[in-house]
């Protein structure tokens, strides 16, 4: 089940994501329900060895966020 954090303010979501893909485990994976695209979040995840993302629309305008760790 997706974690909502549309009505969280900055730059908590960024943190709460971060957070989950530092202590991700491998072949596991983690969704985030966001309000938009998290552009300036993405050049920290690519920092991050063997995380990898992908984006859906969620169909309420919002973004599905897609986390896992290879």
């Amino acid at each position: 089940m997706p974690i909502d954090l549309r009505e969280r303010l900055p730059p908590e979501p960024m943190e709460i994501i971060l957070q989950r893909a530092e202590t991700l485990e491998s072949g596991t994976e983690e969704q985030f329900i966001l309000p938009h695209f998290p552009t300036p979040l993405l050049p920290l995840l690519d920092r991050m060895d063997g995380v990898r993302y992908r984006f859906e629309l969620s169909g309420d305008g919002g973004v599905l966020m897609r986390l896992e760790r290879e």
